[in-house]
């Protein structure tokens, strides 16, 4: 018996040492976590699509954009009759376009409808093919190929295969349309209809959260969606901002508390309850505290970095009244990133009053 209770224990500990799947890792939004074992994939066979479509999200998050279409590339050349390379081609495109000037931009919104064409010939169920395409006629104008004439077909087309995600995307719709009454009653048939995954939850938490909606649901299903999925940093970050900005400090921090014990390694809940009450000018002192254990952490990928961090931080020393700290973080700030022009502009100001 002990034995086979020594063994037990030994399995155990080595699935809890394996390497997690860095599909999961991605799509957690733990990119720092699957960098390494991506790269160390393509080490092994150069035309692993999977690794080539993965990377490239990594590279996107952290804004190495032309990498990011390299990779995206070569997964399409690897596998030219699989939607999915198709489409991260064009997402990689469509991210692109909105960083250059308006003629490649022009080229690049382009190339984005075409892959997105041949990934929906190729699957015409690819839901993120369909709502890459929803977007573009949404945004791009007749020049490029926009045709907001095809957004009801193609809504109606993501509600019959995926019902929660078109409910959701309708909302969206909505909110642009500055129709609020409408994407609240789109949201909630969007999270009824939700069977796998939280994605619905989390947007219409956040569709809930401002002050002039109802930020006591939107609470309650931020703590459902970080209790479920705990990995989200988002969820536990707004709940616990809630929490804080209605003066319940202390739940905000046992909130905090548990986000940290669900994911030691990353920080961003906190960053976003300090950045956030910072924006409010409430609880500084708390803001304070969590922008701090966030400069603790190597940010995650796609996150603000630690000289973002640093500018943040002066702000809210400054609000205190604490102008010569406020100042050593904006020079921390510098230091980091020495082009950083409002934390350049900022201690100028606090330096010379102007």
């Amino acid at each position: 018996m002990q034995v086979v209770l020594i063994a037990l224990l030994l399995a155990a500990s080595a699935a809890a040492q394996a390497p997690i799947d860095p599909a999961v890792l991605v799509s957690r939004g733990m990119m720092r976590q699957a960098e390494p074992l991506l790269v160390a994939r393509l080490a092994r066979s150069s035309v692993d699509v999977e690794a080539l479509l993965l990377l490239a999200q990594v590279r996107t998050k952290q804004e190495r954009l032309e990498e990011a279409l390299q990779l995206a590339e070569q997964a399409m050349a690897a596998a030219p009759n699989e939607a999915r390379t198709h489409y991260r081609v064009a997402e990689v495109c469509g991210i692109r376009a909105q960083k250059v000037g308006a003629l490649k931009a022009a080229g690049l919104a382009k190339r984005f409808k075409r892959e997105v064409d041949v990934a929906l010939a190729l699957d015409p169920r690819s839901i993120d093919a369909i709502e890459a395409s929803i977007e573009f006629h949404q945004q791009a104008p007749g020049l490029v190929g926009g045709d907001k004439k095809k957004l009801p077909l193609l809504l109606d087309r993501l509600t019959a295969i995926e019902p929660s995600k078109g409910w959701a995307r309708r909302a969206r719709v909505a909110m642009l349309q500055k129709d609020t009454t409408s994407a609240e009653s789109h949201y909630r048939r969007a999270v009824a209809a939700e069977v796998v995954g939280n994605t619905a939850r989390l947007a219409f938490a956040r569709f809930l959260a401002p002050r002039f909606r109802k930020p006591g649901e939107a609470e309650k299903l931020a703590l459902e969606v970080a209790t479920r999925e705990p990995w989200r940093q988002e969820a536990w970050g707004m709940a616990a901002y809630l929490q804080a900005a209605h003066g319940r400090v202390a739940e905000a921090q046992a909130t905090l508390a548990r986000a940290e014990a669900a994911d030691p390694l990353r920080a961003g809940a906190a960053y976003m309850v300090g950045g956030t009450l910072l924006k409010d000018g409430m609880e500084l002192a708390f803001a304070e505290k969590q922008v701090r254990r966030y400069l603790a952490h190597e940010p995650e990928y796609g996150w603000p970095s630690l000289a973002d961090a640093h500018w943040s931080l002066s702000q809210i020393l400054e609000r205190q009244g604490r102008k010569p700290e406020a100042i050593t973080e904006l020079q921390a700030a510098l230091r980091l990133q020495p082009d950083l022009d409002y934390a350049k502009k900022d201690l100028k100001r606090l330096r010379y009053g102007r």
